[in-house]
């Protein structure tokens, strides 16, 4: 797999999303504060991955091929965050997205690791809710400075938690 999306229509969208979420978060955090702009940021975000995880539902509980096209190849078959599927198998799915398009445009906006890493931190609300509601537990490594590509996803069968 590339590490360069592919898709150029599908990429450019999806960094418009991520434009989108530096406006909001800039203008939440002038209007309230970076806490309550976090707190927004990541429920608006959850509540939205929720949403998608239910169309994920029929995978669990350890159906991580269907995991791997459904949730790491989407969209269009990976053509956009480039999955560096790392393991899979009968217990579980570890993906690293090599490329990021929601994360892209706010490297191009100047913004500091921290704000990058902070906005990371509200965007994977998305992803958190999705696994969750999907029925799967997780492990999320966000993107940190000096690491290739951006996000390292595990996914794993539900336990009786």
């Amino acid at each position: 797999m590339t590490n360069k999306p592919t898709n150029k229509l599908l990429y450019d969208a999806i960094k418009d999303r991520g434009t989108a979420y530096l406006m909001v978060f800039r203008e939440l955090k002038a209007r309230y504060g970076e806490a309550e702009a976090k707190d927004v940021m990541r429920s608006a975000s959850r509540a939205h991955g929720l949403r998608i995880g239910k169309s994920l539902a029929a995978c669990a509980p350890r159906d991580f091929e269907g995991m791997a096209r459904g949730f790491a190849k989407s969209p269009d078959d990976g053509s956009v965050f480039c999955p560096d599927i790392r393991r899979l198998d009968s217990t579980g799915l570890e993906v690293k997205m090599m490329a990021c398009p929601i994360k892209d445009p706010w490297v191009e906006a100047g913004c500091s690791e921290e704000e990058i890493v902070t906005l990371l931190h509200c965007a994977s609300a998305l992803d958190e809710a999705t696994l969750e509601a999907a029925g799967f537990d997780y492990e999320i490594e966000l993107w940190s400075p000096g690491q290739e590509g951006c996000c390292l996803t595990r996914i794993t069968e539900k336990t009786g938690r």
